[in-house]
């Protein structure tokens, strides 16, 4: 009988995610965000003879895709935040939770589910921006890179700046504008964005929230002057995000009168 009710519980989360992440790859403005992002990235780092003559590493394919996600990244990630921002507080104010809970759906499933199917959408723009670099690099290298250095490149931009950057800009923006005032969430996190965008790569520890150039990216590529990796700061930089997202969830799921008569 538990397992049953498990079984009916995750297959309504699985439907509130599908409807979120139908909702959101909809969106016209996502889908211009991408095209800016990736006209930049091509622009900037693409290892082109004239890039090259700016930045020497552009060759390495590993500083490549660190050096896309620092920036380029970070301001899809940014316009990330303002999609999914409020997602919860929309739901409130037009009435389409009170549809939701009418529906045999338990607070859980429809939490999971409105996180899911964003953070699903996220990851969707991301590895697409992560895919069109790739490509990009491989047209215009002019060297010869192993196929084993693309799969590694690929897996530690996914470990190490990806999955857990977008996991914890997708849980705060999705779940913070429940808890604080929405124009307070804008004005925090714009801050934290506008730091991280003009953070510099250099010898010290990098402070712990500094998300897509913190230490933990530095593990995808070391500078030649700065080798060092600062295993401390760069746990930190992990759980930060991890924990920030993680805190998000936990304070809506613990929020009282958010579910039919709690």
């Amino acid at each position: 009988m538990c397992i049953v009710w498990e079984e009916k519980s995750m297959n309504r989360m699985f439907a509130v995610s599908k409807y979120e992440y139908k909702m959101q790859i909809k969106r016209i403005a996502g889908w211009l965000v991408l095209l800016f992002v990736l006209v930049s990235a091509m622009m900037d780092s693409l290892p082109t003879t004239e890039n090259l003559k700016r930045i020497e590493f552009l060759y390495d394919i590993h500083y490549y895709v660190r050096r896309v996600f620092s920036f380029d990244g970070l301001i899809l990630l940014f316009a990330l935040m303002f999609l999914m921002a409020g997602r919860l507080v929309s739901d409130r104010k037009t009435g389409r939770r009170d549809l939701f809970m009418a529906a045999p759906i338990g607070k859980g499933s429809y939490i999971g589910g409105k996180l899911m199917g964003n953070f699903l959408y996220a990851l969707s723009l991301m590895y697409l921006l992560l895919i069109a670099a790739m490509i990009g690099f491989a047209v215009f290298s002019h060297s010869e890179t192993p196929f084993i250095d693309y799969i590694s490149a690929f897996w530690q931009v996914s470990i190490y700046i990806i999955l857990p950057a977008t996991f914890f800009v997708t849980a705060s923006s999705v779940m913070l504008p429940e808890i604080i005032d929405i124009r307070l969430f804008y004005l925090l996190f714009s801050v934290l964005f506008l730091v991280n965008a003009f953070s510099t790569d250099t010898g010290t520890a990098a402070p712990f929230y500094i998300f897509t150039q913190g230490d933990l990216a530095k593990m995808i590529w070391q500078h030649p002057r700065w080798p060092m990796i600062h295993m401390g700061s760069a746990t930190l930089n992990f759980l930060f995000m991890l924990g920030t997202g993680g805190l998000s969830i936990i304070l809506v799921s613990c929020k009282r009168r958010f579910w039919r008569a709690d």
